[in-house]
């Protein structure tokens, strides 16, 4: 029976992990090994999608047919609805004219389009897919609005007569705080949709998200009344305090909170939550009331972004423009290292355990009690060792290892503003979460410029390692810190049978900022591993799109999708590779 994938990482927790996986199990990707069947072609935009591809089960067409559909939503604000077994393209839409490339929004002039960035989510009761469109009359950025699209997904028809516009939405922090009117012209939309009890949640950064005029926004919306009814602003009185994640979505737990992470930004607890993980509580409107509310409930942050620069720890005065995703390069140790982004990654929450985790572009990993996160205040940042013990374990090395010589918890943040071996070694997007049979709950990180690494999480938070591959990200990059972004990975195991367990990496060889580079999917047994020379643990290349000289070029922050027997492997040739079992 096939299974759906709603949402991005498969669920509100952002796993990673799809355990119904009963075909591209290990043993039977190591035995066959896997080739590509077929490709689903996504004309009108040079580079195709960046959103995560969704699946339904078992639709009935309006021919009568049950189809199992896959929907895909493009940088070109065009979406696609294919049968996903066979790539029969069923329909397609266009959303609006999508902004035209430009340098105000990539530097590198990378991107065809900006259009629909971020991955949709799926209401499959409903039949309704809700996605965000950045449309523009002219193309310009000037002119461009975000809106809140809902669609039929087996049409592709809208559900209703017009989107929701965000433009002008406001919101009131309080504290003295200046109002706050939403402006599309200066934000990006990239984390990936929440749908949360008939809400929907849509998380915003910004083009420069160091510029005075930059802050994070999450916006409310009721699909049911089909309008907003909250909005909250990461920051006030300051800037910054960006909610990109790298396309990885805000997650949801079972009481209906929301957890985030910020970027670059001012903090003072009050109205500015920069470098951050937070949990937000959502109310409703009641009582006849059209509007409810949006407000931070708890919250740990590790460091602020002055104290990066030897200025006082509890503030924020620098005011250096520095725009998503800029590499950390030469200039930028001169600009005083503003852009240490712990937003870069997203958040996983460990239900079972109650924790809430994520790492940024530091590489440290930070695993908080998710009802007891710490609520840090600007003066326990004088002292950091008493801020760290608010976690629920001690702050480690996630994404690599400098050596037991260098704490990745200092008392002194600036400590870590240095490039070690060379090489920036970010988390970009959410790690993997398992359940394994064989080793208890797995985490999985693949950081710029590093392996494939595999840890054991304990109830009480504290990680420990297990094993790593030999191949890594960026190995060909030419720059001089490396590439970005690392490995954008997803899990795959037919519940808790032994030994089924596959981890689905896509790599790049060279840096996935700068240029456009070629991909290689890999696929490694989770759980059973092999032993380099020196007697540590290797995780095992099951099969390797290198082997077998396929070739695609790499679609940065988009992890691939297995389900059913089937990987789908968005590509920056405007297109979703498709394979099974050989």
């Amino acid at each position: 029976m096939s299974i759906s994938v709603l949402t991005r990482a498969y669920d509100n927790a952002r796993t990673g992990a799809n355990t119904q996986e009963t075909e591209l199990t290990a043993a039977a990707v190591g035995k066959r090994g896997v080739r590509r069947l077929f490709s689903l072609h996504l004309p009108g935009d040079q580079r195709g999608a960046e959103a995560q591809p969704l699946i339904v089960a078992g639709v009935q067409m309006p021919d009568g047919k049950r189809r199992d559909l896959l929907l895909v939503a493009t940088m070109g604000n065009l979406i696609f609805g294919f049968d996903a077994n066979d790539g029969t393209q069923l329909w397609t839409r266009a959303l609006g004219t999508p902004i035209g490339g430009n340098k105000s929004i990539d530097e590198y002039r990378i991107n065809d389009h900006w259009g629909i960035l971020s991955t949709p989510v799926i209401d499959a009761a409903a039949g309704v897919m809700y996605l965000c469109a950045w449309t523009s009359p002219d193309g310009s950025v000037g002119k461009a609005r975000h809106g809140l699209h809902a669609v039929r997904i087996t049409t592709g028809q809208d559900v209703h007569a017009a989107p929701i516009d965000f433009e002008g939405a406001v919101y009131d922090p309080g504290h003295g705080a200046p109002r706050q009117a939403f402006a599309s012209a200066g934000r990006k939309q990239r984390a990936s949709l929440l749908l949360q009890a008939n809400t929907v949640f849509v998380a915003f950064g910004s083009l420069q998200e160091t510029s005075r005029q930059a802050r994070g926004w999450i916006i409310a919306c009721d699909v049911r009344a089909w309008s907003i009814t909250a909005v909250w602003a990461s920051a006030a009185k300051g800037f910054g305090a960006g909610i990109w994640q790298a396309g990885s979505g805000l997650v949801s737990d079972a009481q209906g909170h929301i957890f985030c992470m910020t970027g670059n930004g001012t903090f003072d607890a009050q109205t500015d939550w920069a470098e951050s993980i937070l949990k937000l509580r959502y109310t409703p409107p009641a009582g006849g009331q059209k509007t409810g509310s949006l407000a931070v409930a708890d919250w740990f942050t590790p460091w602020t972004d002055d104290a990066r620069v030897g200025l006082d720890r509890s503030g924020d005065a620098f005011d250096h423009p520095s725009p998503t995703n800029r590499r950390v390069y030469t200039e930028d140790v001169n600009a005083g290292w503003d852009d240490m982004d712990l937003g870069s990654g997203g958040p996983i929450l460990a239900a079972d355990h109650g924790l809430i985790l994520g790492a940024g572009k530091d590489g440290v990993l930070f695993v908080a009690k998710a009802n007891d996160m710490g609520k840090t205040k600007p003066h326990d940042l004088d002292k950091p060792q008493a801020n760290y013990q608010r976690l629920a374990a001690a702050p480690i090395w996630f994404t690599f290892f400098p050596g037991f010589d260098v704490k990745p918890a200092p008392d002194d943040i600036s400590a870590l503003n240095q490039h070690f071996f060379g090489r920036t070694h970010h988390q970009h997007a959410a790690p993997l979460l398992w359940n394994s049979r064989e080793h208890g709950t797995m985490l999985f990180c693949w950081g710029e410029n590093s392996e494939l690494r595999a840890w054991t999480l304990a109830a009480n938070g504290k990680a420990t390692y297990l094993a790593c591959s030999a191949e890594v990200a960026s190995a060909q990059a030419t720059g001089q810190f490396g590439g970005m972004p690392g490995g954008m990975m997803c899990l795959t195991s037919n519940g808790a049978v032994a030994n089924t367990g596959v981890v689905w990496a896509c790599i790049p060889y060279g840096d996935a900022n700068t240029t456009v580079t070629n991909g290689r999917l890999l696929a490694y047994d989770a759980t059973t591993f092999g032993t380099f020379g020196d007697g540590s643990k290797q995780l095992r290349v099951l099969w390797d799109s290198q082997d077998w000289n396929l070739t695609f070029l790499f679609c940065k922050f988009t992890p691939p999708v297995v389900a059913n027997g089937k990987v789908y492997v968005p590509t920056y040739g405007a297109r979703i590779d498709v394979y099974g079992l050989a």
